[in-house]
C-alpha cells in the first residue's frame, strides 16, 4: 500500500488524473491520481495492474486478493 499525497509516485508512472472529476482533491492536492492497483514482484515487475476510470472507484479487494493468489499462491 502506498500513501502518495503529493503525487511522487503518481507522476512517475503516469497517473495523474488528466480527467475532469465532480468534487476537489481532498488535502490542497491540486489533481487526483487514477485509482490504480500494481502488483510486482520483488524485482519490481509489474506482475497485474487494475485501473479505474471513476476517480471515486478503487479496486474491489476480492479482486485483488484472486491476484494475489494468482501470482503468489
Amino acid at each position: 500500500m502506498l500513501s502518495d499525497r503529493e503525487l511522487e509516485a503518481t507522476d512517475q508512472f503516469g497517473l495523474r488524473n488528466q480527467g475532469i472529476h465532480s468534487g476537489l482533491p481532498v488535502g490542497g492536492a491540486k489533481a487526483l491520481p487514477v485509482p490504480t492497483s500494481i502488483l510486482a514482484d520483488a524485482d519490481g515487475r509489474v506482475l497485474w495492474i487494475d485501473q479505474s476510470e471513476n476517480y471515486q472507484q478503487r479496486s474491489d479487494p476480492e479482486v485483488v486478493r484472486a491476484a494475489l493468489n494468482t501470482h503468489f499462491a
